[in-house]
């Protein structure tokens, strides 16, 4: 039995890790939250349903919730995923950001020092950083070796959780290890402000126009789609004697403008929609091009992706729709 623990379980990456891991009878995941809200992806893939699913209502900013949670499910395996991700949120609220991206991981990091001195074992841990945390000086596509400050607040707060992760592994000689991954995308993302999300909103429930940022149609983003990005965060940990101390790059080569995937989205849905543009708020920055390569990922550990941005926009058109036609 491996015994697993996934913060921010509440969220859309964690709620499709917790399905994936589920699958393993072997294993018995506990997920820690503040709370679930209804709509969630969590709800959607009914995880509350699952036999070996347990969740502990708690905060990663408050250590003693975390020493406490390790030890009673003696724990195994952390995969640390909770975070405020949303960018132009985090640009409205930096210190809640920097609260919970930043002391919630260092929480997280120093309970994997100490209480492996209790439990006579060491806790694998996965951090979960981003393509957001390179510089913007940087070549494309970014590579795992080039320096990562971020700009904007939220890029910052993963640059710094990035950091902390490497420099605990290194300090302590710890089994930790940390994930950049591009834009995740896939059925149950109820972000709504998010590019995927708020297309599959205007088709299939009540928006009768897509509203977009102004300025951001022809930004480039690689998308991966969540499963995809699901094996990969598994593949480092189950590879960790390997990956311990590192940052490791996850994408899928899928490079496309804001326009493009607007377009493929509407187009493989079968709608026609009007598109508004608004002025973004002048806080929120955004990046105008971001891709990774992936070849160190692929090196030493043989992940790669399993959908491309067809299969992986088809099934989550199919998930969104299934989930609207029940509301």
């Amino acid at each position: 039995m491996t015994n697993i623990l996934v913060t921010g379980c509440n969220g859309f990456i964690a709620s499709h890790l917790i399905d994936f891991l589920s699958n393993n009878s072997d294993n018995r995941i506990v997920g820690i939250t503040r709370s679930i809200r209804k709509e969630s992806t969590f709800n959607a893939l009914k995880l509350a349903e699952k036999n070996n699913v347990g969740v502990i209502f708690g905060n990663v900013n408050n250590y003693s919730d975390i020493e406490e949670t390790i030890a009673k499910y003696d724990i195994d395996n952390i995969y640390h995923l909770a975070a405020k991700v949303i960018v132009k949120d985090a640009s409205k609220a930096p210190i809640s950001t920097i609260d919970i991206n930043v002391n919630g991981t260092l929480n997280i990091l120093e309970a994997v020092r100490v209480m492996p001195q209790q439990m006579g074992k060491d806790i694998s841990t996965l951090v979960m950083s981003s393509d957001k945390a390179y510089s913007l000086d940087n070549s494309l596509p970014y590579l795992e070796n080039q320096p990562i400050d971020g700009s904007d607040i939220y890029s910052s707060s993963k640059a710094m959780q990035d950091i902390l992760a490497r420099s605990y592994a290194y300090n302590y000689d710890l089994p930790i290890v940390v994930a950049r991954p591009v834009n995740t995308y896939g059925e149950y993302d109820f972000n709504w402000s998010r590019i995927i999300p708020s297309i599959a909103k205007s088709c299939f429930g009540e928006e009768e126009k897509l509203v977009l940022n102004k300025g951001s149609f022809h930004q480039i983003r690689e998308y991966l789609y969540v499963k995809d990005t699901v094996r990969a965060l598994i593949t480092l940990m189950d590879h960790i004697y390997d990956t311990k101390g590192q940052a490791f790059n996850i994408s899928s080569n899928d490079k496309f403008t804001t326009e493009e995937i607007v377009l493929r989205f509407l187009r493989y849905a079968n709608k026609f929609k009007e598109i508004e543009f608004r002025e973004k708020a002048k806080s929120f920055k955004e990046i105008p091009s971001q891709y990774l390569d992936t070849t160190k990922i692929q090196n030493i550990c043989g992940w790669k992706p399993k959908y491309n941005i067809e299969s992986g926009l088809k099934e989550t058109i199919k998930g969104y729709k299934n989930w609207f036609d029940k509301e």
